[in-house]
């Protein structure tokens, strides 16, 4: 479908598809915080994984062909299910009471919690360096949540515990990357969270009845099944290394939507914040590429 990576327009087009799938999650979780002001978050969050689910079918017999969706890892995948489920509703109650700026920049931090547990998960030893990363990022949450003072609102423990939710499937996914396909992950992800996730149905008091809130849901699951297309097409063109700082231009559009949308304007111990966290997400990431880097070239040797 797509052009092999290996030169310079398939690196330009992959910086451009990251933008794009960063760009379409962030249009995700708007809408998201536009629904909550007419329809419940559990309706919400099972709406965006019922739709997400038919879309990702189409896409992944379409894209990567009958039996898209065989895994290795089956009970991998139901875990990583479990935890999108969670980490997809704790950011949708975040982002109904925050700005989208404040919920993007906290739920970054998720990298930096990989990294924490990764020695006591995936058996990885984490040096000194990547520690005072991980230290100066939450440093840099606390400076956008500032308990104790007035600016701190009590959803924001809700979008800690997106982050760590999603940390843990970010942990599993690792685990199942090897092996399986990403519209297999995908495609287990979503309708594992669709199936867990109907009991949040009764949150709800009604069917929705606005044409705007049905075209709301039906958006959102074409949007996350989309952003990760562009994601995996992005990382089969150009290499990680190169794409990871454009994941935080999803930091950007949240702080255009906010203010276009909603009338939200971050303040300025937020952006502080929202840097160090994204600062500290990138030394980790390229702190890693780098060790696995010379641990290729040791194992070469």
């Amino acid at each position: 479908m797509f052009r092999a990576a290996g030169n310079s327009y398939s690196t330009l087009s992959g910086i451009l598809l990251m933008l794009g799938a960063f760009a379409t999650f962030a249009t995700l979780d708007s809408t998201a915080k536009w629904l909550g002001q007419f329809i419940s978050i559990g309706e919400v969050t099972f709406g965006r994984y019922l739709f997400g689910t038919l879309f990702i079918i189409i896409a992944g017999r379409w894209l990567a062909g009958p039996g898209f969706w065989r895994s290795h890892h089956p009970k991998l995948q139901f875990m990583r299910g479990v935890f999108m489920l969670g980490a997809t509703f704790f950011n949708f109650m975040a982002v109904r009471y925050l700005q989208l700026a404040v919920t993007s920049a906290i739920l970054f931090a998720a990298p930096l919690i990989v990294c924490a547990l990764s020695p006591f998960v995936l058996g990885e030893r984490v040096g000194w360096r990547r520690w005072a990363a991980v230290l100066a990022g939450f440093a840099g949450v606390l400076i956008i949540m500032r308990p104790g003072t007035g600016a701190f609102h009590p959803a924001m423990l809700f979008s800690i515990a997106a982050a760590f939710t999603l940390a843990f499937y970010q942990v599993l996914t690792r685990k199942v990357g090897g092996r399986d396909n990403p519209f297999a992950s995908v495609f287990w992800a979503s309708l594992i969270a669709g199936v867990l996730g109907l009991p949040l149905l009764a949150t709800g008091t009604e069917v929705p009845s606005s044409a705007g809130v049905w075209a709301g849901l039906v958006w959102m699951g074409f949007a996350g099944t989309f952003g990760h297309v562009l994601l995996t097409e992005a990382h089969r063109r150009a290499d990680a290394s190169l794409l990871a700082p454009f994941a935080y231009s999803q930091m950007i559009w949240m702080v255009l939507i906010g203010w276009l949308w909603f009338g939200d304007v971050p303040d300025v111990p937020t952006v502080i914040g929202a840097l160090i966290v994204a600062a500290a997400g990138m030394f980790v990431f390229y702190r890693e590429q780098r060790l696995a880097a010379q641990k290729a070239r040791g194992e070469a040797a």
